[in-house]
């Protein structure tokens, strides 16, 4: 009867255990799910910036608490357990401790805020990891208590029939005995359904599934919500590892097969994540875990725990998408600050920001500089700069800044200053503009930019100006002298000549008509240097009016000037169509009676001069010869001729004023005719080259812009 008793009350006993097991559980989990419940309102406020989303984290804090202490008491039997909740309770102290630190959510706090955010994961991975473990141990526990405790309750009706047969007389006794039993054997039977529907709320609420696999039958066993997790109703499947499988993603198959086999053998009982379809085609990340476990009865049994981990590993996706963004932020932000620094430095220019609310100052460190100070100790204060202002010039910036703070236009000025490190003067202009920041608020952007080279450059040029006007006016004089008072008495002796040969040429010597000869071709020389001058200096004035005009024409003109010399020399001229272009019209034919006139002038004796004209329009970055001149649009004139042609290395010294590659007794000339060309393509924007070719011929290349 004692045994018997003694039986009882060890069922009754084992029974709760169970109970006490499948409590901890709970708490274990509910106790996750509160973490995760502060974590998931955390990430929702770093992505939406809204503080109403951290309103219900004071009382999950209050509620872990409350459930830390709860299993503080729960596993008072249990030393590893203690152990183990130790570090979770380390863990979470760690975990509220970087939940109540203060977050400022700015664009220049995006490092620290990213910091912040994958620690913060850490730790919420680092607490699950834990109570994972700690759920596993109080699997294996509950294992043996339920194996012990159906072991008592099979064995309960035998050790009733041996003591039966040895207690007749006590029968009445017993039946009171039996009676007293059965009621407790049902009062265990509650509680034990009682255990098993809270280790179902438990899966539940924890969204996840048990399976039991017999290594000896091969058999397997499933929770109810191992089916309901992949979207079936209990037992919507035989349970069989076929069945599980078929869900798996197809690109996870083998990856799972291979991690089921090792789970198994027990090489490898680490936890694993995957990816599963459900029953309504719905895609999920699953994680499992298991452990071989020996039961009391000598059977052994991996004891597997699959869970549905798709929320953490959406949170873990977004929550790298939000890092990603404010990388890619806090890149953007730094690369444009370097940026502009550097574009400060290279243009010569800082900015400065006043707030008229606060009445504050913000200087760039490139403006600090402009002035000589150096940015590292400098008060951010308008008045520290007043020292390196220019005494004439200290009415003029305290006017301008009078009207900023009455909030008067400030318009662009120009002042000096001396730089306070090598007290260099230096020329400063400061413009201004209102900016509306809806981040800031309304404030004036002022840009200061060191402008001492351009003001010296203008200096420069104004006095070159001087100067050339003065030369202009000295060769408007020289004009008039070559065309009056030099070609005057030019006419005379002209005059004299002819009237030598008419009256007197009879009584000439030979010698004196060979001299009159000679004073008549010097004088026609004299006279032809004395045009060329005239037309050098035309070609050199800078009043001169562009205009749109077809080239044809211009050539048609050029040609009827020369048409007397093309008829004596039988020349040939082939040209091809000229565009029409915004040019000086006498110059351009002037350049074409100079060219085409050089080519008959040249040409070889006794041969027929045959001048051809090339037109085409190029770009410049595919002519070798203007490449890295310039990146236009040009036409391309090119003159070939037949002629005596040139020596290359002579190929510029022909467009040099009054350089001549022959005798002036073998070809006439003033060696001025080249040099108007040149100097015409380049009142135009252009370029010319020659090349030659001795016995062969000429060829000059005409670059001309297409405006």
């Amino acid at each position: 009867m004692g045994l018997t008793y003694k039986h009882l009350e060890r069922v009754n006993e084992n029974n709760f255990w169970v109970n006490h097991s499948l409590d901890a559980s709970l708490k274990l989990e509910e106790l996750y799910s509160n973490i995760k419940n502060i974590e998931n309102q955390r990430i929702h406020f770093f992505a939406t910036g809204n503080p109403q989303d951290l309103d219900n984290i004071p009382a999950l804090k209050i509620a872990v608490q409350k459930e830390l202490a709860d299993l503080g008491r729960s596993f008072a039997h249990n030393p590893k357990q203690l152990k183990n909740l130790q570090d979770l309770n380390r863990l979470v102290s760690e975990k509220i401790k970087l939940v109540d630190s203060p977050v400022i959510l700015q664009d220049s706090n995006l490092s620290e805020l990213k910091i912040h955010i994958l620690k913060d994961s850490e730790l919420t991975r680092d607490i699950s990891l834990k109570i994972r473990e700690m759920l596993l141990e109080e699997k294996m526990i509950l294992q043996e208590r339920r194996s012990q405790l159906f072991f008592d309750q099979r064995s309960t009706p035998v050790y009733l029939y041996i003591i039966s047969l040895f207690s007749l007389g006590l029968l009445g006794f017993a039946f009171y005995r039996i009676n007293k039993d059965v009621k407790i054997q049902k009062q265990v039977n509650r509680n034990l359904q009682v255990s098993l529907d809270t280790s179902k709320l438990a899966e539940k609420v924890g969204d996840f599934g048990v399976w039991i696999l017999d290594l000896e039958s091969n058999q397997y066993t499933f929770s109810d919500n191992e089916y309901r997790i992949l979207g079936y109703e209990p037992g919507g499947f035989e349970a069989k590892y076929e069945g599980f499988m078929k869900h798996i993603h197809p690109e996870d198959y083998d990856y799972v097969h291979k991690r089921a086999k090792e789970m198994i053998s027990g090489k490898d009982m680490l936890p694993f994540t995957y990816r599963v379809i459900t029953k309504d085609g719905k895609l999920k990340h699953f994680q499992t875990a298991g452990q071989i476990v020996e039961m009391n009865t000598g059977e052994k049994v991996v004891l597997g725990i699959t869970k549905n981990v798709t929320s953490d590993i959406e949170n873990k996706l977004q929550l790298e998408s939000i890092n990603w963004v404010l990388s890619e932020r806090n890149k953007n932000l730094s690369i444009a600050n370097e940026t502009f620094g550097e574009s400060e430095k290279i243009g010569a220019f800082g900015t400065w920001q006043w707030f008229p609310q606060d009445d504050y100052f913000v200087f760039s460190k490139n403006l600090i500089c402009l002035y000589g100070f150096n940015p590292e100790n400098f008060d951010h204060e308008l008045k520290n700069f007043l020292p390196a202002i220019h005494p004439e010039d200290k009415h003029i910036v305290n006017e301008r800044t009078k009207k900023m703070y009455e909030g008067q236009e400030v318009k662009a000025f120009v002042h000096r200053i001396y730089r306070a490190d090598d007290h260099k003067l230096r020329y400063h202009s400061v413009t201004s503009k209102k900016i509306s920041d809806p981040a800031v608020g309304e404030y004036m952007l002022f840009i200061t930019r060191d402008i001492t080279d351009e003001y010296l450059d203008k200096q420069n040029i104004e006095e070159k100006n001087i100067l050339l006007e003065a030369n202009n006016k000295e060769l408007q004089a020289f004009n008039y002298v070559a065309s009056h008072d030099l070609q005057e008495p030019l006419r005379k002796i002209e005059t004299f000549i002819s009237r030598l040969y008419d009256k007197d040429n009879d009584r000439l010597s030979d010698a004196g008509r060979q001299y009159l000869e000679r004073i008549q071709f010097s004088a026609g020389r004299m006279r032809k240097l004395i045009d060329d001058l005239l037309q050098f200096s035309r070609s050199t004035r800078a009043d001169q009016k562009f205009e749109y005009t077809e080239l044809n024409e211009l050539m048609q003109n050029a040609t009827e000037e020369l048409q007397t010399t093309i008829e004596e020399k039988n020349a040939t001229i082939n040209l091809e169509p000229l565009p029409m272009l915004k040019v000086i019209p006498f110059q351009i034919q002037q350049l074409f009676v100079n060219i085409l006139g050089n080519s008959l002038k040249y040409s070889k004796k006794d041969v027929a001069p045959v001048i051809d004209l090339k037109v085409t329009e190029v770009e410049s970055k595919n002519e070798p010869l203007i490449l890295k001149k310039s990146k236009k649009i040009y036409f391309k004139l090119q003159f070939t001729d037949n002629g005596i042609g040139f020596e290359q290395q002579y190929a510029d010294r022909i467009f040099t004023l009054f350089n001549r590659l022959h005798d002036k007794d073998e070809f006439e000339g003033t060696g001025i005719g080249l040099a108007i060309c040149k100097k015409i393509v380049e009142n135009h924007n252009g370029y010319i080259y020659a090349e030659g070719t001795p016995g062969v011929g000429a060829k000059f290349t005409i670059f001309l812009p297409q405006y």
